[in-house]
């Protein structure tokens, strides 16, 4: 069942033990929801905890580490925040599976997996909902709810530069801002600062990219031995995969990791000639027009990973009437 903010809203008030969950490898928008409603809760007086991610990156950690739920905890009622699908959940989730309450969402691939749904792709960030949800549960919008909301909404526009920047985007930022957050400061650990490992993984990115149709597809692949041999961490790899949508003419940066535990990672970042969650779709992934990604199981090789993404590229290029 779709519902609204205010329905939404209505639903929070009168439950009560809150858990809410986040999607597998952790960015700004799924910890940043997680804390800002978290918080807001508790201002309301009720119960409510954020499952631990196992994934959980030392730059998002602050977000939602000190707010996690005890082993022993029973919850009554389960939201889950930027969480394009249930196959999108953590491994200590998927008891959960079926089960929740409330989706909170802005993928526009979302298949409503909730008892009540609260998706809206127009949304440049999940953030921007949780903002109104807050609002309407007049809870006052503190410094310590808003520096988990403005690294969310700021993180998943690339810092308002990304085309699903909106006017709400700005009045949410702005929102924040008035509770005397230091966004300069947020801005620059964010988007400036970067490891000696990440700038070697880039200088290795650039070197190693193939490109497709006279340019206009560019492939990255990260392998694992060469992420191991130069340390890289997720917190090292976290929005690299916008580095070749970044070259001049490229409409489609297809970016595949290998992971740890032998899957490979895909992110699909286009513009806006090209529907990048048309591309994941078919690979068994999702996201947003200019945004996606998917995940191949242990066992698929990274050429055939490549193949299979490459080619649901070039079908999504063609389809573009370029």
């Amino acid at each position: 069942m779709n519902v609204t903010v205010r329905q939404a809203a209505e639903a929070l008030r009168g439950a009560d033990r809150f858990l809410i969950l986040t999607h597998r490898r952790p960015d700004g928008d799924t910890t940043g929801c997680a804390g800002a409603l978290c918080r807001s809760l508790r201002a309301m007086g009720k119960t409510a905890y954020v499952l631990e991610n196992p994934d959980l990156t030392p730059r998002y950690a602050n977000l939602t580490a000190p707010l996690a739920a005890p082993a022993d905890f029973a919850p009554g009622y389960l939201l889950s925040v930027d969480v394009a699908a249930e196959n999108m959940l953590t491994d200590n989730a998927a008891g959960f599976a079926g089960r929740i309450d409330l989706v909170i969402d802005h993928h526009r691939s979302n298949p409503m997996f909730g008892t009540y749904n609260l998706v809206r792709p127009e949304a440049g960030a999940c953030a921007e909902i949780i903002y109104d949800i807050i609002l309407a549960l007049g809870v006052p919008l503190t410094q310590q709810i808003a520096e988990p909301l403005y690294v969310a909404v700021s993180t998943d526009t690339g810092c308002f530069k990304f085309s699903n920047t909106t006017v709400h985007t700005h009045e949410v930022a702005a929102a924040c801002l008035g509770t005397g957050l230091d966004c300069g400061e947020l801005n620059r650990r964010l988007f400036e600062v970067k490891r000696w490992q990440r700038l070697q993984m880039e200088q290795l990115m650039i070197k190693t990219m193939e490109f497709y149709h006279d340019r206009r597809i560019a492939v990255a692949l990260l392998r694992r031995d060469d992420l191991d041999r130069v340390g890289a961490t997720e917190d090292d790899l976290d929005s690299i995969s916008a580095l070749p949508r970044m070259i001049e003419g490229v409409q489609a940066g297809l970016t595949l990791t290998e992971n740890k535990n032998g899957t490979i990672r895909v992110s699909v970042r286009t513009t806006k000639e090209v529907d990048a969650s048309a591309i994941c779709r078919s690979c068994g992934g999702g996201g947003h027009l200019r945004a996606g990604g998917a995940t191949f199981p242990a066992g698929v090789s990274l050429d055939e990973a490549k193949r299979q993404v490459l080619a649901a590229a070039e079908e999504a290029y063609h389809e573009s009437g370029l």
